[in-house]
């Protein structure tokens, strides 16, 4: 089943608003930079596509970081749009998906408490636990910015919090099952994630997945001098209801699927979860990992799908790899460049690698309804998203 959207909203490297952020896109602009909100020469990666605006004040603050934060803010703000335009449900009947990038141990909450402890564990208290705040962890939990959501809106319709690389792809299906079935009439679905803290950093660049080149030498997925992608952060959020409202933005299905690797998926899995959604598309939007053996991989198991033919672009080489918030993110994106009848193209792309598929280097006219979308992560999970737009939503252009 699909779903319709009718509203949408995002933090991205790009931008704030969608219509900044995509007319950026469309005029091949990239977010990479080695100016980052921490200092990066003794990193391995040592650029990436950040958000350059902070979130909002908040009473939420206490019990969300930043991304969070930032996580809420497109929620409200997609929601509001919906409203907006006629959509509305509340209560039983207004149901929260979210997904984000997991439980991971922030360093810098607990460098204060652990850098002044040594080896034998004597005086931990004193060395430093006692700077730690007593509900510091709350600031972790899984469903807090969820809750926190649901609270907001009086929304107690079926809902689930989602973690890990696809966990957008996984909220948004779940919803779209759920609008199904008819528990609720509204779904907001939100995601973010950032692939930007120190940790995070250290384990991409030790994975052989983010670049370590300069940025002056930076390459595009696909291209015959690929070295890695650019980890990036983002916050986006979908308002969905069930097809037929009358009033939607696009139409969208989603799937996810992994294979258990340890890293990467395998192309057969990519090519499983592609072929739940693939039609009669023309426009592939490319997982972006940037590696010369995987890029080849999936070009052409996405070939043996939808023809040699298809055009193939990447929204993550202009916004960075973003992690949880990939799809929605994707969804915002390829659905606006359609309305707009406009193909992005991949940014930065120079010189295409050879293979099926046709890289797309520059933004062009373009008549097509549809576009399949594909993002992956470790542990070899695989997420999809399929948009389409009807000639009534095309004629009337960006809201």
């Amino acid at each position: 089943m699909s779903a319709d959207i009718v509203g949408w909203a995002w933090r991205t490297p790009l931008g704030d608003t969608v219509d900044t952020a995509v007319s950026r896109l469309l005029a091949g602009e990239r977010a990479a930079t080695d100016k980052l909100r921490f200092e990066t020469r003794t990193y391995a990666c040592r650029i990436g596509a950040p958000l350059l605006s902070a979130p909002q004040r908040s009473r939420h603050s206490r019990f969300l970081r930043r991304m969070g934060l930032f996580g809420l803010e497109a929620a409200h703000e997609a929601l509001q749009q919906a409203r907006t335009q006629g959509a509305d449900a509340s209560g039983e009947r207004l149901g929260i998906f979210c997904g984000y990038g997991g439980l991971r141990a922030h360093w810098d909450d607990m460098m204060e408490a652990l850098s002044g402890q040594q080896p034998e564990q004597g005086g931990t208290w004193q060395r430093g636990l006692n700077r730690i705040h007593p509900y510091w962890m709350l600031k972790h939990l899984s469903n807090n910015a969820h809750a926190l959501l649901a609270a907001d809106l009086s929304a107690r319709g079926d809902g689930a919090t989602y973690g890990g690389a696809t966990a957008g792809a996984q909220a948004l299906a779940a919803a779209i099952r759920a609008l199904e079935a008819e528990s609720i009439d509204m779904a907001v679905v939100f995601a973010y994630d950032s692939l930007l803290e120190p940790e995070t950093l250290v384990d991409l660049a030790a994975r052989g997945a983010a670049t370590t080149v300069e940025l002056s030498n930076l390459t595009a997925p696909y291209d015959v001098h690929a070295r890695g992608f650019v980890p990036g952060e983002a916050a986006a959020a979908l308002v969905l209801q069930r097809p037929g409202t009358g009033r939607a933005l696009a139409s969208i299905t989603a799937a996810d699927g992994g294979d258990g690797r340890s890293s990467e998926p395998a192309p057969e899995i990519l090519a499983a979860v592609a072929s739940r959604l693939a039609q009669a598309d023309t426009l592939i939007d490319g997982s972006g990992r940037a590696g010369p053996t995987l890029d080849a991989e999936e070009r052409s198991v996405l070939a043996s799908l939808l023809g040699q033919g298809a055009r193939l672009t990447a929204v993550q080489a202009a916004f960075g790899q973003l992690g949880a918030a990939t799809t929605l993110v994707q969804a915002i994106a390829l659905a606006s460049c359609l309305r707009r009848g406009v193909l992005p193209g991949i940014a930065g792309l120079r010189e295409p690698a050879e293979g099926p598929l046709v890289p797309v280097k520059d933004s062009m006219p373009t008549g097509a309804r549809s576009a399949l979308a594909l993002s992956t992560g470790a542990p070899g999970l695989v997420a999809a998203v399929r948009i389409e737009i009807g000639n009534a939503l095309a004629a009337r252009g960006e809201p």
